[in-house]
């Protein structure tokens, strides 16, 4: 075949496939794709005076590739709806032009998303940063108070909420933020959001939206739960974010031809990354509103899920399910938050399931260590096998070697599998700091590492094992519970004079808070008050699951409690103490 004819069949091709592009009308009802234009609007036009070996990294830009390359297949399925790639990039790109024509949004602004996991949240985690704005994340699981602080001290001036969860916000939050509201019905079109993006008749083209000239400016703004009893906010980059993305392609095995399904909520740590990376790789998500299981055993057997991601706790739910069978497709499975038995790991590889055990916080984008590959072990004694399930394992592909420094030294701990350090993290993929809180950066930044307050020993091949936490953090169903939020709200009772929580053993959680309350003199309370008074002020995974009256707490010569006894007498029938 001669070169003219090469390129006229190649011309062809690429006419039939933008005629494909435009007859295929968007779920908005009056958008089609401009395809005269289509690719020019993909190409972001390089700065006059920039290097030619310079390009900020970013993991927005992986959305305007899968948009141009993977544009008819499908990115989004949520319930009866689907998106393909092209229709999702339109999408985002009205949203960015609405929230900077209609809700006047400026470069450095934060904007809030409060939205379970549904097509508009993740819309939100690309359309957000294309406006120039930073993205706060809310857990949709806290109450009214703690949203309030989170809100406030963020300054969120403009906040995508899910209608359903519309009633957490205070009336000061309404009155103050301009408001997105979001159905999420199945009639989309009786949809404030859709009819908002409908309007939209006259978006940006994406030479005029945002990316990076800095790639270690914040991309998003992640609050903690708050170790100290107030949370923070944990700023990442737009370069920390578009590496950690590849970490979780690669190391998670995705492609084009994987479907991530959302069982782990959004807000977390950015979803771990999977927004990023399932668009980088041309992937498809499918989206939960909320964790139904019986919906999740349709979506394994009929949609082919090859990827999902969630705490033990889910692991186990999805087990136990009467519509629990082994899958055709291997699926992977990326579990975090607190260890997997080993018994919960056979019973999800008899399903299929294929468990990748990680390690990680907020101020590390999230998993940042990952354990070893199941397959791998499946030849050494059992004994053996199970122990080394029970270690947290490696530094990801981009992530720094950890260390384990001892605290008195500041020197790495020796390889033995005994001598007990805090593991310590540098790197790319390390949070730049708290927002508005200098003294807790400089503190978490000591000796030029992260410490993650976690205690650990590093084995003789490197892995590392956690065997207690530094913080007096609860990991509830792969939720961090603050044991001085807790004690916060249960001292606001009359009848209370002083509490401790601390985190005791759950089969199905993990840990859960335990409170040790003194009340003042002649107070009568029943466990169940205090349990109910936290469900009036906290989310729901906050509350203790048991509540036990003394006379005293231990403490130490200078008056502070000494937790670690309280723990001791819970925990006193496990090996760990931390479970």
């Amino acid at each position: 075949m001669s070169n003219s004819t090469s390129t006229e069949s190649s011309t062809a091709v690429a006419k039939r496939r933008l005629e494909a592009i435009s007859n295929q009308v968007s779920p908005l009802g009056s958008s089609t794709f401009d395809t005269a234009s289509y690719n020019e609007q993909l190409r972001i036009h390089r700065k006059p005076n920039q290097a030619v070996h310079s390009t900020a990294l970013t993991p927005l830009r992986f959305l305007l590739r899968s948009a141009m390359v993977h544009g008819t297949k499908t990115a989004i399925i949520h319930r009866s709806r689907s998106y393909n790639y092209q229709t999702f990039a339109d999408r985002i790109r009205r949203l960015a032009s609405v929230l900077i024509n209609d809700y006047n949004v400026q470069k450095g602004d934060r904007v809030g998303v409060l939205c379970n996991n549904i097509p508009a949240a993740l819309e939100g985690n690309y359309a957000i940063p294309f406006s120039g704005a930073i993205l706060v994340p809310l857990n949709t699981r806290l109450a009214t108070k703690e949203l309030d602080y989170i809100l406030d001290h963020s300054g969120v001036s403009v906040l995508i909420v899910q209608e359903e969860l519309f009633e957490k916000l205070s009336e000061e939050a309404k009155a103050k933020i301009k408001l997105i509201l979001v159905s999420d019905s199945e009639d989309f079109r009786s949809d404030p959001f859709e009819q908002l993006l409908e309007r939209c008749t006259n978006p940006f083209s994406w030479n005029q939206l945002h990316l990076p000239e800095d790639e270690n400016s914040v991309i998003s703004i992640n609050y903690t739960s708050g170790s100290t009893g107030r949370p923070k906010g944990v700023m990442v980059t737009h370069k920390g974010s578009y590496l950690h993305a590849l970490t979780v392609a690669i190391q998670n095995r995705l492609t084009t031809e994987s479907i991530y399904m959302w069982t782990l909520p959004l807000f977390h740590c950015n979803g771990w990354g999977y927004p990023w990376s399932v668009v980088m790789v041309g992937g498809t998500q499918v989206m939960l509103n909320k964790l139904d299981y019986e919906y999740i055993w349709k979506l394994l057997i009929e949609t082919g899920v090859t990827h999902y991601a969630g705490a033990p706790t889910v692991q186990n739910e999805i087990c136990n399910h009467r519509n629990a069978r082994r899958l055709p497709q291997e699926v992977r499975v990326v579990s975090g938050g607190s260890a997997l038995s080993s018994t919960l790991v056979k019973r999800m590889t008899a399903l299929n399931l294929q468990p990748l055990q990680v390690y990680g916080l907020t101020e590390v984008y999230g998993p940042s260590v990952m354990s070893y590959d199941i397959s791998a072990l499946e030849n050494i004694p059992e004994e053996e096998r199970n122990s080394r399930l029970a270690r947290q394992g490696f530094n990801t592909v981009v992530t720094d070697e950890l260390r384990i420094l001892n605290h008195d030294t500041i020197q790495d701990v020796a390889p033995n599998g005994k001598e007990i350090g805090e593991i310590c993290i540098t790197g790319n993929t390390t949070m730049i700091g708290y927002y508005r809180d200098p003294v807790e950066t400089e503190k978490a930044f000591k000796h030029g590492v992260f410490w993650t307050g976690d205690l650990a020993v590093r084995h003789v091949d490197g892995s590392i094992e956690i065997v207690d936490r530094s913080k007096d953090v609860i990991v509830s169903g792969g939720e961090n519970v603050s044991s001085i939020e807790v004690e916060s709200a249960i001292v606001q009772m009359e009848e209370v004079s002083e509490c401790a929580i601390v985190a005791s053993p759950d089969p199905k959680w993990g840990e859960r808070p335990f409170a040790f309350v003194i009340l003042r003199e002649n107070a009568k309370l029943d466990p169940k008050d205090v349990i109910s008074h936290c469900k009036n002020v906290l989310a729901g995974y906050k509350c203790p699951e048991g509540v036990r009256f003394v006379n005293s707490l231990p403490r130490t010569s200078t008056g502070k409690v000494q937790k670690y006894i309280l723990r001791d007498e819970l925990w006193k029938n496990y090996e760990k103490r931390i479970n």
